[in-house]
């Protein structure tokens, strides 16, 4: 193994099982040790892989049952995520039971017909229940919203004109700046103010 490891280098081969490098070539050439060529694999070589077609905008996919119970749970239980050997089915799968869309942490992730495909808004379409995020009472994600552009501008800052996804204050922590200072009207004590003027629709946390 040390032979393979090293490539053959007795002097490293000696180096590492501590003995000398005249020994580890008598060793190697009584035993007949001899590295084979190095074999490489051409693109021409690899097998053409089927490119799988999923459809991440459309609902055709979903169960009427499951969706009827999502939309229905006010409360629901901690999400962890499914798996299962089986397909996601009412008997198998957490997140059917408990009332969540499958995610890409599940074991199943998008080949589940419970998995969420996200959005394919555009432009200023993520802050109203036309967005499947939005109505979901779910935050755009990158890796399933493919064209409405969330989670392109750096976290911890105001989203300006460049983003044109608004869905994902949360996860980027794109919070107004609060600041708590006194009133200046009389006897009112201490409030909270914005450091910056509010837009509708800014996230205020």
């Amino acid at each position: 193994r040390a032979f393979l490891i090293f490539q053959g280098d007795t002097k490293k081969i000696a180096k590492a099982i501590g003995s000398t490098s005249m020994a580890v070539a008598t060793y190697a050439k009584e035993k007949g040790m001899e590295l084979r060529p190095p074999h490489f694999v051409t693109p021409a070589k690899l097998p053409k892989k089927k490119k799988e077609k999923h459809d991440f905008k459309s609902m055709k996919n979903y169960n009427v049952k499951w969706l009827n119970r999502i939309t229905s749970m006010e409360i629901h239980p901690a999400f962890i995520p499914c798996d299962h050997d089986e397909p996601c089915n009412d008997e198998t799968c957490s997140c059917v039971k408990n009332g969540f869309f499958c995610t890409k942490h599940c074991g199943w992730g998008c080949k589940s017909r419970n998995f969420f495909r996200g959005c394919a808004c555009k432009a200023g379409q993520c802050r109203s229940n036309s967005c499947p995020c939005f109505a979901a009472k779910r935050e755009c994600d990158p890796d399933l919203c493919r064209a409405c552009g969330a989670c392109t501008e750096p976290p911890n800052q105001r989203a300006d004109t460049g983003q044109r996804c608004r869905n994902d204050s949360i996860s980027m922590r794109r919070h107004a700046h609060l600041l708590r200072a006194e009133s200046t009207v009389k006897d009112a004590g201490w409030g909270v103010y914005t450091k910056h003027a509010l837009k509708k629709g800014d996230f205020v946390h």
